[in-house]
């Protein structure tokens, strides 16, 4: 009884990372292909962001997949997720600070 109790908020976590995950790698996959769909009227660093995305949007998806199926058995999944979030975010905070991201501001 007390292994069960122990093993609700893993499960939990484990559940709300499995469904972030999906989310922010479907949302970051679509605006990698809205980016790589204006390829021609693009920056070359505005692309590369694009192509960041594209390949850390279905990492990301695949990973929560994989979660919800293993329940946190194995780790691969949460490695790889972890890993495409950080490549993604980090590109996106270096797109925006380097003014490569397109961003409304003052004018």
């Amino acid at each position: 009884m007390d292994s069960r109790v122990a093993r609700s908020p893993l499960r939990t976590s484990l559940f709300l990372c499995a469904v972030c995950m999906l989310f922010f790698g479907y949302v970051i996959s679509e605006g990698g292909y809205r980016i790589l769909s204006r390829w021609h009227q693009i920056s070359p660093p505005y692309a590369a962001i694009g192509v960041i995305w594209v390949v850390a949007g279905p990492i990301m998806l695949a990973s929560g997949v994989g979660i919800f199926l293993s329940l946190g058995r194995h780790k691969l999944p949460l490695w790889a997720g972890s890993i495409s979030v950080i490549c993604a975010g980090t590109s996106l905070i270096a797109g925006v600070l380097s003014y490569v991201v397109p961003c409304a501001g003052p004018s």
